[in-house]
């Protein structure tokens, strides 16, 4: 009986050991940063105007992210007629960021109206496929337009220096009810079915936004 009683502790004990060991897959305190605060160690954002600031901590518990969306207009005659985008993805120890992937792009000279905003509600900072690296999702649309078409949209997922893509177009009304547009089409996800099942629900999500 006291050899029975002594494994049933010891496993009770490396039972108990292995659930305190475990925990969620990442990522943790994802936080959207006020722009008006100062940018986290070693984060110098590239465009002039700081648009979203997303800090968070990878699924390790030691690694921290971080991402800064930000734009540069240039103006002519008191109008946009230009504007770039930038996004950039950072990971390292906390207060020793690196930045791990940029990712630029925008409308150049435009005699039109200018479109190259991000997508309000886009970002999204998940680990889909559980590996502690953490993945940024956000979306943007960029067209020079004098009509009501439907404009170029651009939805992307980095996971460290990786890149996947949906690249398509907003869906607009054209009139009476009829929407034309949404479509878009695969760039990446290979050997990555996660991200890529996360980024068509994300772009069916956006859809009219």
């Amino acid at each position: 009986m006291l050899r029975l009683s002594l494994a049933t502790v010891a496993v009770a004990l490396v039972s108990t050991a292995g659930l305190a060991a475990a925990h969620e897959p990442g990522p943790f305190d994802v936080a959207q940063v006020d722009v008006a605060k100062p940018l986290p160690a070693g984060v110098k954002a590239k465009g002039k105007t700081v648009e979203q600031v997303w800090t968070w901590t990878e699924g390790d518990m030691t690694t921290a992210g971080a991402a800064v969306l930000s734009s540069t207009d240039t103006v002519k005659g008191g109008r946009v007629v230009a504007r770039k985008l930038f996004v950039q993805y950072y990971r390292g120890k906390p207060g020793k960021l690196k930045q791990v992937r940029l990712v630029q792009d925008g409308v150049p000279t435009c005699e039109y109206d200018v479109v190259a905003q991000f997508v309000p509600g886009s970002v999204q900072i998940t680990d889909e496929d559980t590996d502690e690296t953490s993945e940024l999702t956000f979306a943007y649309d960029v067209t020079c337009t004098s009509d009501v078409s439907p404009s170029t949209r651009k939805l992307l997922v980095l996971e460290g220096p990786a890149k996947h893509a949906l690249r398509g177009e907003t869906q607009v009304d054209a009139g009476g009810g009829q929407m034309v547009g949404g479509t878009y089409k695969l760039d990446g996800f290979k050997k990555a079915a996660p991200l890529q099942a996360l980024a068509e629900a994300a772009w069916k999500d956006l859809l009219g936004k």
